[in-house]
């Protein structure tokens, strides 16, 4: 069951990132994703800068970043997994959903971009306690969401760089607008015990 729903995910992400990149409308160039090696092509309008634990509030969406959690994994490259804990109000009158891939990235010191990877999500399924969320996320109308989600695979000497949230509503392909938060290593914590299954 649990390869089932592993297999369902990885054919959506890629149908996700086939659709994302055929928008031959954006005007920005499209940049290679150093997490994945695929291309995703985006304009964005507006850039909101916020601190952490400091609110955004955009196409009815209220947006913080918690925290930003190293769990201790490490790949065979020396990356480290990264995951974040967030809060998104939804203050429309419909539900909408949003997920990993689509809605963040992180975007390190040298202007490259790292996506979501499926290897973290399969690290959560089998570490993490019910606080993580798999994709998607969903943010009910007049509500909110908050808990962990990611992750992101990041060179564990690199220890300052920008998340990047996209508040898309329901419309997956508006990027016109992107809220990003500056990470120093000290803002960069271990896996909290809530965390831990």
């Amino acid at each position: 069951m649990k390869n089932t729903r592993i297999a369902a995910f990885l054919m959506a992400a890629a149908m996700a990132l086939s659709a994302a990149s055929c928008t031959g409308s954006r005007s920005n160039p499209s940049t290679e994703t150093s997490a994945n090696n695929v291309e995703i092509a985006t304009t964005t309008e507006k850039e909101i800068e916020v601190k952490m634990n400091e609110e955004a509030d955009e196409h009815d969406t209220i947006f913080k970043l918690n925290s930003v959690i190293d769990c201790g994994e490490r790949t065979d490259k020396n990356e480290a997994y990264i995951f974040l804990n967030v809060t998104i109000k939804n203050s429309s009158d419909t539900d909408y959903n949003l997920n990993a891939l689509n809605n963040f990235i992180i975007i390190l010191p040298d202007g490259s971009e790292t996506h979501f990877n499926i290897r973290t999500q399969i690290y959560a399924q089998n570490n993490f306690s019910d606080l993580y969320q798999e994709n998607p996320i969903i943010v009910p109308a007049h509500g909110e969401f908050t808990g962990y989600v990611g992750g992101y695979l990041v060179d564990q000497s690199i220890r300052d760089f920008t998340v990047c949230f996209y508040p898309t509503r329901n419309d997956a392909y508006d990027k016109s607008s992107v809220v990003k938060c500056d990470i120093t290593s000290n803002d960069i914590l271990p896996m909290p015990d809530e965390l831990k299954k």
